[in-house]
C-alpha cells in the first residue's frame, strides 16, 4: 500500500489535472453540440412549402397530392426528431450522464487520455531516469509495476467521475437553454444504468491501462508510450473491420461488453461512444464473451509486461 500511495502522489501533478480538464471540456462540448443538433433538427422537421409555387408545381390535383405526401412525411419526421430530442435530453440528465461519461471514457477519448497518463506516469520514469531510484527503494519489480498499473487505472476511473460531474452540471443547463423536451424517465432507473455502465467502463479502462504499461515497458520513453498505446488500439479497431477476424479482437470485446450499438447505429445526435462506429455490424460474441476476451487481454498484457520488465535495463 505504501508503494501505491507513492504512485498516487506522483500522479498528483499538472499532467493529471490537464488531462482531466481536457476530458471534462470534451464531454461538455460534445453535449453542447448534441443539444444544439437535437434542437435544430426538431425545429426544422416537418416544414412543408405552403404553396404550389414553393413546390414549383402548377395548381391542381398533382400539387395537392404532393402536399399531402409531404405533410405525411413531415409528421413522421416530427415524431422521429421529437424522440431524438427526448433521448438527448435523457442522456443529459444528471442521473443518466454517468452512462454517457462511461461510454466516452471506455472508447477512443479514454484511450487517448490513458495514453497521455501512461506516457507521463510510467514511460516518464525512463525518460526522467527516475526508475532506478524507485527500484532502489523497492526492489520487487512486480510490485512496482502493479502499483503503476493500479494507480493508472484509478486515474482512469477518476476521469469517468470527472466527466460525469461535468455533464451533471452542464446537462440541465443545456436542456433548458435549448428547450429540449422532458424525457419523463425514472431517476432511479437512470442512476442504475449509469452505475452499471460505470462498472463496465472500469473493466475496459483496466485493459487500456495494462496496454499503456506494456507500451511503456517496451518503448521505455514518454512519447513512445503515448504513440504505442494509441497505435495499438487504432490497430485493434482496424482489425475488427476485417472479415473473419472482427469477432475475435479486443475492439469487438469492448463493444460487446459495453453494449455499444454496432456500426452506424452508434451515430446519434449525442453519441455515447467513439468506438463501435468503426466496427461493422456483424455477428458479435455477446457481453459474456466480451468480458472473457477483455480478461484474457488484461492477463496476457500484464504477464508480458512483467516478463519484459524483469529483463529491462533501468540504468
Amino acid at each position: 500500500m505504501r508503494l501505491l500511495r507513492a504512485e498516487l502522489r506522483k500522479l498528483n501533478r499538472p499532467l493529471l489535472y490537464g488531462v482531466a480538464f481536457a476530458a471534462m471540456l470534451f464531454c461538455v462540448l460534445l453535449a453542447v453540440g448534441g443539444a444544439s443538433n437535437a434542437a435544430n433538427a426538431a425545429a426544422d422537421a416537418g416544414r412543408v412549402p405552403s404553396s404550389c409555387a414553393g413546390l414549383r408545381l402548377p395548381e391542381g390535383p398533382a400539387c395537392a397530392a404532393t402536399k399531402a405526401s409531404l405533410r405525411a412525411r413531415a409528421a413522421l419526421d416530427r415524431t422521429r426528431w421529437s424522440e431524438d430530442a427526448k433521448r438527448t435530453a435523457a442522456q443529459l440528465d444528471p442521473a443518466a450522464a454517468g452512462a454517457e461519461a462511461a461510454g466516452l471514457m471506455a472508447s477512443l477519448p479514454g484511450v487517448l487520455a490513458v495514453a497521455l497518463l501512461a506516457g507521463g506516469h510510467v514511460g516518464g520514469e525512463w525518460s526522467g531516469r527516475t526508475l532506478k531510484a524507485v527500484l532502489t527503494w523497492c526492489g520487487r519489480r512486480e510490485r512496482v509495476l502493479a502499483a503503476k498499473l493500479v494507480s493508472l487505472w484509478l486515474a482512469g476511473a477518476g476521469l469517468v467521475a470527472a466527466c460525469w460531474a461535468a455533464l451533471a452540471v452542464a446537462g440541465p443547463i443545456l436542456n433548458r437553454a435549448y428547450h429540449l423536451p422532458s424525457p419523463h424517465a425514472s431517476a432511479v432507473d437512470e442512476l442504475r444504468h449509469s452505475a452499471g455502465q460505470f462498472g463496465r467502463a472500469l473493466a475496459v479502462i483496466a485493459v487500456f491501462a495494462v496496454i499503456g504499461v506494456l507500451a511503456a515497458v517496451v518503448t521505455r520513453g514518454s512519447i513512445g508510450t503515448m504513440a504505442a498505446t494509441a497505435g495499438i488500439f487504432v490497430t485493434m479497431l482496424a482489425l475488427a473491420g476485417l472479415p473473419g477476424t472482427g469477432r475475435w479482437t479486443p475492439a469487438t470485446w469492448v463493444q460487446e461488453w459495453m453494449g455499444f450499438a454496432a456500426g452506424l447505429g452508434s451515430v446519434t445526435t449525442l453519441p455515447d461512444n467513439f468506438w463501435s462506429r468503426f466496427i461493422p455490424a456483424t455477428g458479435a460474441p455477446g457481453p459474456s464473451a466480451g468480458l472473457t476476451g477483455l480478461v484474457a487481454t488484461f492477463l496476457v498484457g500484464a504477464l508480458a509486461a512483467v516478463a519484459l520488465f524483469r529483463r529491462s535495463d533501468v540504468s
